[in-house]
C-alpha cells in the first residue's frame, strides 16, 4: 500500500468507527455531533457529499436545525458507505451524464416533505423548551404548530393556506422574537409564495 492510500485509511477507518458507535448508542446528540464532524470533514473533499442525505441542500449543506434522530441515524449509515466507498477508490461522478440525471431524477418533493414533517416535530420540542412560556401559552403555541401542519398537509392552494395562516402568523408576532422564528421558520418551509 502506497503511503497516500495508508494515511488515507489512517484518517477514514477512526470515522467509520465512531459513525458505527453512533448509530449503535442510539443517542441522539453523539450522532448530530458525529454528523456535523463529518459533514465538516469530508464535504469539501468529496464531491456531492451530501446528495441524497435528509436535511440537504447542494447550496446551504445541512440544515441541522430541522433534522431529529432518524434523519442523523439514516445519513450516517449513508456516510459510512460513502467513506467505505472511498476507501475502495469507487469513482465519484462528477461530470458525467448519469450523475446529472440522478440529480434531476431524485424527487425534491419527498425531501422538503420529510424536512417540514421533521421541522413541526422539532418546533414544537422547541416551544417545550422555552424557559419564558407558562404551560398554557406552551399548550396554545403547540396546538398552533398542529394547526400549521394540518394546513400544510390540505389539498388547497396555497392562496386558501395562506389565508389560513396569516392569522396564525399575527398571534404568534405577538409572542416575542424566539417564538415567532420557530414558528416563521415552518411558514417558510410551507413555501407558500410569500
Amino acid at each position: 500500500m502506497d503511503k497516500n492510500k495508508k494515511d488515507l485509511v489512517d484518517v477514514i477507518i477512526p470515522d467509520i468507527k465512531a459513525i458505527d458507535e453512533a448509530i449503535k448508542s442510539s443517542d441522539e446528540e453523539k450522532m448530530k455531533n458525529i454528523h456535523l464532524k463529518i459533514d465538516g470533514k469530508y464535504s469539501t473533499y468529496i464531491p456531492g457529499f451530501g446528495k441524497s442525505m435528509y436535511g440537504y441542500s447542494s447550496a446551504d449543506g445541512f440544515a441541522y436545525n430541522y433534522m431529529g434522530k432518524e434523519s442523523y441515524l439514516h445519513n450516517l449509515r449513508i456516510m459510512k458507505g460513502r467513506l467505505e466507498g472511498y476507501l475502495c477508490s469507487f469513482p465519484t461522478p462528477q461530470n458525467s451524464k448519469i450523475s446529472q440525471d440522478i440529480s434531476v431524477s431524485v424527487p425534491v418533493s419527498n425531501s422538503n416533505d420529510i424536512n417540514i414533517n421533521l421541522s413541526f416535530k422539532d418546533a414544537r420540542k422547541q416551544i417545550e423548551e422555552m424557559p419564558g412560556l407558562n404551560k398554557a401559552e406552551t399548550e396554545e403555541l403547540k396546538t398552533k404548530i398542529n394547526e400549521l401542519e394540518q394546513i400544510n398537509n390540505e389539498k388547497i392552494s396555497k392562496k386558501k393556506k395562506w389565508e389560513k395562516v396569516k392569522p396564525i402568523i399575527s398571534f404568534v408576532l405577538d409572542k416575542g422574537a424566539d417564538v415567532a422564528i420557530t414558528i416563521m421558520g415552518l411558514i417558510l418551509q410551507m413555501k407558500l409564495g410569500i
